[in-house]
């Protein structure tokens, strides 16, 4: 997740004098910090109970549609350098971004939520 979390504010930091062919490898380093992570999250998976998959599984794909998102108006911002609507599409990039950055953390918390689930029904009462 830090990963991730330093990627997201990389980006925030340097996306409003970037020029558009630096947008790609922004975008890279939160697509591959998500990456990561997922493959993290998919690893951890087979010792949850099965009982939690459901919401796990729905927020990686959400977390999926977020990067899309991302992508997609990141070409927006390309296609609209030097118009009066590039500097809206910089923001809305920043807003995906930070939106793949909540859905992660949500995703995150499902997963501690399956760990403790699962230390309940180990644990003797």
């Amino acid at each position: 997740m830090t990963g991730l979390v330093k990627a997201v504010m990389e980006m925030s930091s340097k996306i409003q004098p970037a020029p558009p062919k630096e947008y790609i490898p922004m975008v890279k380093e939160v697509s591959l910090a998500l990456r990561t992570l997922l493959a993290t999250v998919d690893e951890t998976i087979p010792v949850l109970p099965t009982s939690t998959l459901r919401e796990i599984e729905m927020t990686q794909k959400l977390l999926n549609c977020d990067l899309g998102e991302l992508i997609s108006k990141m070409q927006l911002a390309q296609q609209c350098t030097m118009t009066s609507l590039q500097q809206e599409y910089k923001k809305q990039m920043l807003t995906a971004a930070h939106t793949l950055m909540v859905d992660a953390k949500n995703l995150l918390d499902a997963i501690d939520q399956a760990r403790l689930k699962l230390l309940g029904q180990v644990r003797p009462h």
